[in-house]
């Protein structure tokens, strides 16, 4: 973490993936999931009481799904920032190796 904050972080090999991606795949597996949920608890909320309930009623649902999607965001916002960063990745993100 702390040498992608100083920005000293090594793109040598980029077919692997550092623990730093990781974790921001992760977080964002994580919050997609959230974010589907706290959809339903809105849109659906009469169909689906228990998840509404579970999220703290319809207005904390409302909650959770601005503060997943603004966290979704941000972490495209420091994706392209760091696609920008090192541009010989985004061929290989366009390809898929």
């Amino acid at each position: 973490m702390r040498a992608a904050l100083t920005l000293e972080l090594q793109h040598t090999d980029l077919a692997s993936y550092n623990a730093l991606q990781k974790l921001a795949y992760l977080f964002m597996i994580v919050d997609l999931i959230l974010l589907v949920l706290s959809g339903l608890a809105i849109w659906k909320s009469v169909q689906f009481p228990l998840l509404r309930e579970l999220m703290g009623g319809y207005d904390m649902a409302r909650v959770v799904h601005f503060v997943a999607m603004a966290a979704l965001l941000a972490v495209l916002a420091v994706h392209l920032v760091m696609v920008a960063m090192v541009p010989r990745t985004l061929l290989l993100m366009i390809r898929g190796r």
